[in-house]
């Protein structure tokens, strides 16, 4: 190689290196302290790599250089991934415990011994189903024979939802600052739930699918059964199917639905019997909330939390409810999207049981 192109190489490195500190992190530093020796090594002496080369089947020193580069680029961007990811849940976290506590500001302690229910609904540009909502939580809370709160969050919708909700029900919302998903929603409801001293927590959408008619029921079977998850299925009975209530969701993701069903029967015969993973009307136990908040699911939560519960030797029982189908608004999941999602819950699935088996293993 000429000493110009070595010249050229040496000179990239100590623009590189002094950004350390400053537009590279520091951390990161001893990865590209070893690429820069193996790229200065194969520049000048390409014959001290060859034995290696050889040891990994590899002929020519440049094959194998080219192939230690794209490992270490890879390498690369799995690290920024991770941190992308380390600082989108520090900052889901920041924004619910913000909301959490804003929540708590307005709210009447609930005396020691006093076993209530707080009903979550996660909401983004919803205004056109809270108003028709509203009044129905107001119903569960009056006459629902455990006590009951309700807590709409508004994950920074765009349209007027928190107007809505401002006049409808000032004390019992809460905005966030900035869309972070149904788990970021869900999580702010179960930080209010663990300060406030809730017994049980009750997660309902906001788009109309869901009856809170049926969250008393469902309450009664997680209190007299000591279930530590009620999920609120559409398919735990065929009285559903043929009353239409299958309405409520489409062909891609019922498949969708048993595919996660294969992927959950990892997880012992708990998870296995689930039927509705992906439903989001559901009933938490004050166990369960402590569980999930130290390991609160990235993105739509609903299958990972069955996962994690059941490895955790909690009881999770399905009860059947009807869903009407969306009346207003847009679901998140249609198309592309719908099999995006399907492809992302399967693989953190996977990724939940082999970390699990690795740690048993030691």
């Amino acid at each position: 190689m000429s000493p110009l192109l070595i010249a050229a190489l040496l000179g990239f490195f100590v623009l590189l290196f002094s950004q350390f500190g400053s537009r590279l992190a520091a951390r990161t530093s001893l990865v590209w302290w070893l690429i820069a020796a193996f790229m200065l090594v194969a520049a000048i002496r390409p014959e001290l790599l060859q034995p290696l080369a050889h040891a990994f089947g590899v002929e020519l020193v440049s094959n194998f250089v080219l192939a230690g580069l794209v490992l270490f680029l890879l390498l690369q961007a799995v690290e920024q991934s991770a941190e992308a990811a380390t600082a989108a849940r520090r900052f889901r976290d920041l924004v619910s415990s913000t909301a959490a506590q804003a929540f708590l500001a307005r709210s009447a302690p609930i005396a020691a011994g006093d076993r209530r229910a707080l009903v979550v609904v996660p909401s983004y540009n919803e205004e056109e189903s809270i108003p028709a909502l509203i009044p129905k939580l107001e119903e569960i809370v009056r006459n629902a024979e455990l006590p009951c709160d309700y807590c709409i969050v508004d994950d920074g919708s765009t349209d007027g939802t928190w107007r809505i909700l401002a006049e409808m029900a000032p004390k019992c919302s809460v905005k966030h600052g900035a869309n972070v998903g149904v788990a970021g929603a869900l999580l702010t409801g179960f930080k209010v739930a663990v300060q406030g001293g809730y017994a049980f927590v009750v997660q309902c959408d906001g788009d109309g699918q869901h009856a809170p008619q049926d969250i008393p029921r469902m309450l009664r079977e997680a209190s007299e059964g000591r279930f530590d998850l009620v999920i609120g299925s559409r398919f735990a009975s065929t009285v559903n199917a043929k009353a239409g209530c299958l309405d409520s969701t489409t062909r891609i993701r019922r498949f969708g639905a048993r595919i996660v069903n294969a992927v959950l029967a990892l997880f012992g015969r708990t998870a296995r019997g689930v039927r509705d993973p992906t439903s989001g009307f559901r009933v938490y136990s004050a166990r369960a909330v402590r569980t999930l908040m130290t390991v609160m699911p990235d993105d739509y939560p609903e299958p990972e939390s069955i996962a994690i519960l059941a490895l955790r030797g909690l009881r999770i029982v399905e009860v059947s409810v009807r869903m009407a189908p969306r009346a207003t608004g847009h679901s998140t999941l249609t198309g592309l999207k719908s099999i995006r999602y399907m492809i992302k819950v399967t693989s953190a699935l996977t990724g939940l049981r082999l970390r699990s088996l690795l740690r048993a293993s030691h």
